[in-house]
């Protein structure tokens, strides 16, 4: 695998986005998207506390297969939407498969949280994976200092991932990191629609279905 572009991300995004898009294949996308999930998902999926109950040597590899199917159908779903809005509302002329090779770049930032995320695991264990109850004022069993640094530094790296995609879906349709900024915001918008509107549908199936 070629590494090169998880370090030029941070001097060199523009040349990163251009690289990609024109010379790396699906695979190299797919790639980032596996180790963005391997260093991500131990950690932060585990705050779900959805598997809670599983040993620990079984919670960390299954959230990180969730995570990893969850980034693959993200990221289909997601480079359909950035190309289609593109194209339709911003006068874009991207394609779906370039959409598909760039839009991974916004997950090489994540990747190196590996170290700050395994590091936590590694010592404070199963209180990484805790959730408290929510009738108590706690937030975390970890240290708070441990956890505000941890959550900061995945905020900040979650925004620079915006400025990465903004760009790169710029790149793709041939129109500015703004316009690509708000492609990704009707992008969202869309997504909490689609959300709210199975969440209804959901409610009234079973308020009436019953």
């Amino acid at each position: 695998m070629n590494f090169k572009p998880l370090v030029s991300i941070w001097s060199r995004p523009t040349d990163v986005l251009n690289y990609m898009k024109d010379r790396l294949s699906l695979k190299y996308a797919v790639a980032i998207l596996a180790l963005a999930a391997l260093s991500t998902g131990g950690y932060q999926a585990g705050n779900t506390n959805l598997t809670s109950s599983l040993p620990l040597g079984v919670q960390i590899p299954l959230l990180i297969i969730t995570t990893f199917v969850g980034a693959l159908i993200s990221w289909v779903i997601g480079s359909a939407l950035y190309t289609w809005i593109g194209r339709g509302i911003f006068g874009g002329r991207g394609t779906f498969r370039d959409m598909l090779r760039v839009v991974p770049a916004s997950s090489i930032p994540m990747i190196w949280m590996a170290p700050v995320n395994y590091a936590v695991i590694a010592v404070y264990g199963e209180l990484a994976f805790k959730t408290p109850d929510p009738e108590s004022l706690t937030i975390t069993y970890l240290p708070l200092t441990v956890y505000l640094f941890v959550n900061f530094l995945t905020f900040a790296l979650g925004i620079y991932a915006i400025v990465i995609s903004s760009k790169g879906i710029g790149l793709v349709h041939g129109f500015s990191a703004w316009k690509g900024f708000g492609v990704n915001l009707l992008v969202l918008v869309a997504g909490f629609l689609i959300a709210a509107l199975m969440i209804l549908l959901f409610v009234f199936v079973f308020a009436f279905g019953m």
